[in-house]
């Protein structure tokens, strides 16, 4: 093929008298760099900047004039030389094209015998030969097969026995995995999914710490429900106890009452269809009401006493409405103060 051959005489500029047009420039620039324009003078002003400007359109002009004279050979030649390899252009991309479907079939055949040679080998360890999907695309360079471009070489092979039996062991390894953590919920009595679904993000080791953690959570949660449960048994054996030993009253709301007796009031004892409780038997009523009673509420009392008398008195009164000394109540601070007259305590107060 014959190759472009070109001959090249660079363009010579001559610019005439180069020293005197240099000159006049410098000679304007010095007269002009300090001048000043003032009211009186603004006519001769404008003039002189007219001047200015033509003088540097005419050189500008020049300039230009010039350039398109020296690029004009330069756009010829680009211009020829375009038009005279458009069609050499051609003939480059058709076969360009046709290298890049022959390499894409070449390509293809020989990603046919990667996969076919894993798939076997995939089949010997009972593998799912999709799982090297991905990874077969790195053993289709042309370096990988014999020069026939089809046989693969003995360590491309290899290598893909060793990529197989790799995922083996990375797949046993993961069975021995999922049967530890199966193991140790089965021990436990607890579902396995969820903590084989902690491996994407956990070690096994960590799963089953997990597990132990949850286990023992469990456990203490049904320790304390089973204590519920024991202490409410406990409590109505205490109830039928009593009942036993107290054979002649019935259970009403908790308290024991006559057979022989109609409603009552279990706050003051009193009967509604008429009479009162013994003494006895409103103590039985009470000594229930307390064994079964659950506290909800509580709240700080100041009391001032006139002396110890009143003070016994209001000690005796609480007794008679079921609040013992250190069973449902209690004392603190208790002091002798100051005597204080009514209207000095209710001002404190």
């Amino acid at each position: 093929m014959q190759e472009l051959q070109v001959s090249v005489t660079q363009a010579q500029v001559e610019i005439l008298d180069r020293e005197l047009f240099e000159q006049n420039i410098k000679e304007v620039v010095t007269k002009y760099q300090n001048y000043t324009v003032t009211a009186s003078t603004i006519k001769d002003d404008k003039q002189v900047l007219a001047d200015l400007r033509k003088l540097f359109k005419q050189i500008s002009d020049e300039r230009i004039k010039i350039k398109k004279v020296l690029s004009k050979t330069a756009d010829d030649f680009n211009e020829y030389i375009t038009e005279q390899v458009e069609p050499l252009d051609g003939v480059i991309k058709k076969i360009a094209k046709d290298v890049k479907e022959f390499e894409d079939h070449q390509k293809a055949l020989r990603l046919d015998t990667v996969k076919g040679y894993i798939t076997n080998k995939a089949s010997e360890y009972m593998l799912d030969p999709r799982l090297f999907d991905e990874k077969d695309l790195e053993y289709v360079k042309a370096g990988d097969f014999m020069a026939d471009g089809v046989t693969l070489k003995k360590a491309t092979m290899k290598s893909l026995d060793d990529m197989v039996t790799f995922e083996f062991q990375k797949q046993e390894e993961y069975k021995k995995t999922i049967s530890a953590i199966s193991g140790q919920c089965a021990e436990y009595g607890m579902t396995d999914q969820p903590y084989i679904r902690m491996l994407k993000d956990m070690t096994l080791v960590e799963v089953l710490e997990q597990i132990k953690a949850d286990y023992a959570f469990e456990k203490q949660k049904e320790e304390v429900r089973l204590a519920q449960e024991r202490a409410e048994r406990e409590r109505e054996e205490v109830l039928v106890q009593q009942e036993n030993e107290h054979p002649e009253f019935r259970t009403i709301l908790g308290c024991h009452i006559d057979e022989e007796t109609q409603e009552f009031d279990p706050e003051t004892g009193e009967i509604l269809g008429g009479g009162q409780l013994s003494q006895n038997q409103q103590e039985a009523v009470r000594g229930v009401e307390n064994g079964l009673k659950r506290y909800t509420q509580k709240m700080t009392l100041e009391v001032y006493f006139a002396d110890t008398k009143e003070k016994d008195y209001f000690k005796n009164s609480l007794a008679d409405l079921g609040f013992e000394y250190k069973k449902n109540y209690t004392v603190q601070g208790y002091q002798r103060i100051e005597p204080l007259t009514q209207v000095e305590l209710e001002m404190k107060l």
